[in-house]
């Protein structure tokens, strides 16, 4: 299970704490953390540099959400048979920032129903969270592409590079989870982010693998 990462000291150091003791330590993962600490944070090289070591399948995961279990075992037996990759959810509910603290406090578990700021269904918002790929399929895209740093597009261009090599990802119908906590700054802004966004329309462009940018 691979877990890009850079901690801050606060908040998110507190979820990644929670959920890697709660949920992913009960399930019987090897967590492998990749981390990314110079700079803006590449998160394209964070799991690049986690995924060097041998693996025949790798859960990539967010550090601040989660999926029930048995969504997580169909997702990997659903990879294991196509060889493709596949999310383990449908939809992402953006639980609240009163429910995250009542959850990381131990007041709601992990089961139970939450409040929720919003869920996301479109597939453009859905590319990432927790995602099964198998060796193959990752050595044959390369890996994440490390020319997108700070927020935003490496997930869309890894999901795009996976479907032109080996066809549509799979998904598991059902929730991910998602913990609040503050927006990265710079979001959606600066040139990085501008960066960011014209090498992912060289992605979105591509219908062969001779026309993706890496």
């Amino acid at each position: 299970m691979i877990v890009p990462y850079r901690p801050d000291g606060g908040h998110r150091d507190q979820l990644w704490s929670f959920l890697r003791d709660r949920y992913w330590q009960p399930l019987g993962y090897e967590i492998v953390v990749g981390e990314h600490l110079d700079g803006p944070f590449n998160r394209s090289k964070a799991i690049n540099q986690a995924a060097d070591r041998a693996w025949q399948y790798a859960i990539i995961a967010d550090s601040d959400t989660w999926v029930p279990a048995g969504n997580l075992h169909r997702a990997l037996m659903t990879a294991k048979i196509s060889h493709r990759l596949t999310a383990a959810f449908d939809s992402v509910v953006e639980i609240s920032q009163l429910c995250t603290r009542d959850i990381v406090t131990g007041r709601l578990s992990l089961d139970d129903s939450f409040d929720t700021d919003c869920v996301r269904r479109r597939d453009m918002e859905t590319q990432s969270s927790m995602l099964v790929i198998p060796r193959t399929v990752f050595d044959e895209v390369g890996g994440f592409d490390e020319n997108f740093q700070g927020w935003g597009g490496e997930d869309s261009a890894f999901w795009k590079a996976c479907t032109v090599h080996s066809g549509q990802p799979h998904r598991v119908a059902g929730n991910a989870y998602h913990l609040w906590h503050p927006p990265a700054p710079g979001k959606r802004t600066g040139p990085e982010y501008t960066k960011n966004l014209a090498l992912w329309r060289r992605y979105e462009a591509a219908q062969t693998t001779e026309d993706l940018p890496c």
